[in-house]
């Protein structure tokens, strides 16, 4: 069976020490419209499950997937990089065709973004 989404050992570090400072089962993956690509990615920490998301377990972190961003996210890498001012949470999306450059937003057709993926001040 093919896994839904990928996450980096370093993305696993980081959630799993985030979760377990806040005391949750384990980490959101969710998608919202907005942003100046039309999609964004949410991550929230969870500490009530929800039955209804689908649950990746990647060694003994418990990711939750909302059922609607299924169609957005499934075969996605998700990778956590340090910067210069910290880290970051990295998307690698295959289904997304145009993507900003912070890389928290992303739009699934392909058509003219307004900010042509510059205008989150990267």
């Amino acid at each position: 069976m093919e896994k839904i989404i990928s996450i980096t050992e370093f993305a696993k570090d980081f959630f799993k020490k985030s979760a377990s400072d806040e005391k949750c089962f384990g980490v959101r993956i969710d998608t919202a419209p907005g942003g100046c690509q039309g999609m964004n990615y949410l991550i929230d920490f969870v500490k009530e499950v929800d039955p209804a998301d689908v649950l990746v377990e990647e060694d003994g972190l418990n990711v939750y997937i909302a059922p609607k961003a299924m169609l957005f996210v499934a075969g996605m890498t998700v990778d956590y990089r340090k910067t210069a001012m910290g880290g970051t949470v990295v998307f690698e999306n295959p289904n997304a065709k145009q993507t900003c450059s912070c890389g928290k937003s992303f739009q699934m057709d392909g058509s003219e973004s307004p900010c042509a993926g510059f205008c989150c001040g990267n």
